[in-house]
């Protein structure tokens, strides 16, 4: 075990402090652009990150459901209500469709035989 003195451990700690703080100042020194980098290659370390944790996570999930999947062996209830919902929810969806296009007018208005003129507005306000 290595001895170190108080005034030791203050000066690395305040040298540590020191060099982020010089570090900040350089990063803000080159402006907006170099403050998104640094942001952007943190972010993206903390993204490797949490990916990494999740995936040990993942595994250690996966590896104890196959040990409880061995250990129960009852056969899991049929999804019937489920798959009857959904149907019915997409031939209501369908039909309502159906109704929507079947309303809707096919067929473009004939055009006047005469355009309107501000005469006919004229005889008609007086």
């Amino acid at each position: 075990m290595t001895s170190t003195t108080k005034t030791e451990q203050v000066h690395s700690s305040t040298g540590a402090a020191a060099s982020t703080l010089l570090g900040a100042a350089s990063v803000v020194s080159k402006g907006p652009a170099g403050v998104g980098l640094l942001l952007a290659k943190r972010g993206y370390g903390l993204a490797r990150k949490q990916a990494a944790q999740r995936r040990a996570a993942t595994a250690e999930r996966i590896a104890e459901a196959n040990l409880t999947r061995t250990a129960l062996t009852v056969e899991p209830k049929s999804g019937n209500k489920r798959r009857v919902l959904v149907l019915g929810v997409a031939a209501a969806v369908i039909g309502g469709v159906v109704f929507y296009l079947g309303r809707r007018r096919n067929e473009v208005p004939p055009p006047a035989d005469v355009p309107p003129s501000l005469a006919d507005y004229d005889d008609g306000s007086s």
